[in-house]
């Protein structure tokens, strides 16, 4: 199992590619926002905490992490990140993570770029199952996770420390239904 052939976006507004050095500060820029960054657990402090993204840096291996540019079809600035990380090989499962700048949200972005890699990881690459997790407080990203077909599995308490303290999260997975055996 490899992330290899990048999914292909089709949405008229954006398009995915990998991320490099030039969208660091502009990533930074957003995820710096009160309104971005305050139901999730990220804190970037600098633009270099996002160098491992960076895909001419990025190591590359069955269970790397991938994280692509969304990026605005017409000029191509990034206006989000999304991909896997948590990845196992061995279960054939990662955890989707996304993120939009304000400019971007309520067009649709999310969901359909969330679809769209769920679609590649268990069409393309065979992964089994797909789990999100989103911050109790975070109901934009679970109406995005129910628009791409995730189920709501359970609450993890104090599942990630969010600026210093606990969080709680919930996890939702998308998963194929198994294969009918022999009975």
């Amino acid at each position: 199992m490899q992330f290899t052939a990048l999914p292909e976006s089709t949405h008229p507004l954006v398009t995915l590619r990998p991320i490099v050095a030039a969208d660091l500060p502009v990533w930074f820029d957003y995820l710096s926002l009160p309104a971005v960054h305050e139901h999730t657990s990220w804190r970037p402090q600098a633009p270099s905490q996002l160098e491992h993204y960076d895909h001419a840096r990025a190591e590359h291996t069955p269970s790397s992490v991938l994280r692509l540019a969304i990026a605005d079809r017409a000029g191509g600035r990034m206006l989000g990140s999304i991909g896997f990380h948590t990845v196992s090989p061995e279960h054939r499962t990662a955890e989707l993570a996304y993120d939009l700048a304000p400019g971007a949200w309520g067009q649709g972005i999310a969901s359909a770029m969330g679809r769209l890699l769920v679609d590649w990881a268990h069409g393309h690459v065979g992964l089994l199952r797909v789990q999100a997790t989103a911050l109790s407080s975070n109901t934009r990203s679970m109406r995005v996770l129910e628009r791409c077909g995730f189920t709501r599995e359970g609450l993890l308490r104090s599942y990630r420390l969010v600026r210093g303290r606990p969080g709680d999260f919930w996890m939702h997975a998308h998963v194929v239904p198994p294969a009918a055996g022999p009975e």
